[in-house]
């Protein structure tokens, strides 16, 4: 009757853990729509969460150390984050312009330059048509129908576009403020539930998240600031786009930063010869894939723990070959789910 009684309890807490379970995948297939929103909204959180708690620690107002970290943090955030997009871009434009883009382009059959200038000589003379030569004009335009249909879609579908992105940005920092207003309301939700191991498994999240989120962002964003440095010395061009992407490849574990200065270290070679290829390489190990990692993964590392490198580097892989750049961070928050459901309910660990 004891191993009876067991084995019912056994099946309780296995029905109990696949109910949570069930209910996590369909909340992730409700909300895939606004899943760079979701992420956007943790990052935010994540980062604003300990400069909002420290203020209201210091203040002891919290209507008051909230705006203050919106004004001296999340808004100088956006505005360089503004200005990296735009250097970014300006530099993708200049780096077109050059003659080595050129030839490429040329050699794929593409001439910007040529599409754009004829479509100006093109409205330059419809300013000077008359009313007669231009209503002849738009006649004889009327089997290119589809052409412009074509046209137009690609148009609306740019502009569609922008606007979900803008949309998405604006839900995620609107998230994000909401979380840090409800931050304690939802901590004390999540710890009211009778059974341990529910609020056992959302600490192991929350702790994995934050564990993500500074170690993975703000390595990035400190290892792009320090290319940009490095990039600038060593008078690469492009220095900021190429930082940028240095950054953004940073998120992938142990190759991230070798993609780019690796190739920028054959073209010093190419261009200066060895000795300053090779200067440039070792300064780029030693600044940009070793000093990250000492100054900010162990410090994070001390504060919420450590994760495992092997599950990370599965999740980045699989979350950006099946999810694309949103897979960045949901691709580990899956896999360290679904391996906390394995500690917690299964295994037992608290």
């Amino acid at each position: 009757m004891a191993e009876k009684t067991l084995s019912q309890a056994r099946v309780a807490e296995l029905l109990l853990a696949g109910i949570v379970l069930l209910g996590l995948l369909l909340l992730l297939y409700l909300l895939a729509p606004i899943y760079p929103a979701l992420l956007l909204a943790l990052v935010v959180f994540y980062l604003l969460y300990p400069v909002e708690s420290r203020l209201e620690a210091r203040l002891g107002r919290r209507w008051l150390s909230l705006p203050l970290t919106v004004v001296f943090v999340l808004l100088p955030g956006i505005v360089f984050f503004s200005f990296v997009v735009y250097r970014v871009a300006v530099e993708a434009v200049n780096l077109l312009s050059t003659p080595e883009a050129k030839q490429l382009l040329a050699m794929a059959g593409i001439n910007v330059q040529g599409y754009l200038l004829l479509l100006q000589q093109e409205l330059s003379r419809l300013g000077e048509l008359s009313l007669e030569e231009l209503q002849a004009l738009l006649t004889s335009f009327s089997g290119y129908g589809a052409l412009f249909q074509t046209l137009l879609d690609a148009l609306i579908a740019f502009f569609k576009a922008l606007g979900g992105a803008f949309f998405q940005l604006f839900l995620g920092i609107l998230l994000a403020l909401y979380l840090l207003v409800k931050a304690d309301d939802i901590a004390g939700v999540a710890d009211s539930f009778a059974d341990r191991r529910v609020v056992a498994y959302f600490s192991y999240l929350d702790a994995l998240l934050r564990q993500i989120v500074y170690s993975i962002f703000l390595t990035a964003l400190f290892t792009g600031l320090l290319a940009y440095a490095v990039y600038s010395t060593f008078a690469l061009p492009f220095s900021g786009l190429l930082a940028a992407l240095t950054g953004v490849l940073t998120l992938i574990p142990i190759i991230g930063g070798w993609l780019v200065y690796a190739p920028m270290s054959g073209y010093l070679y190419l261009a200066h010869g060895a000795p300053k290829a090779v200067f440039f390489f070792i300064t780029c190990v030693a600044v940009l894939s070793v000093l990250p990692d000492i100054i900010i993964r162990p410090v994070v590392a001390s504060v919420s723990g450590r994760v495992p490198v092997v599950p990370l580097l599965i999740g980045f892989i699989a979350g950006t070959a099946s999810l694309g750049a949103k897979g960045i961070l949901l691709g580990p928050i899956i896999l360290f789910a679904a391996l906390g459901f394995v500690r917690v309910f299964i295994r037992g660990e608290h």
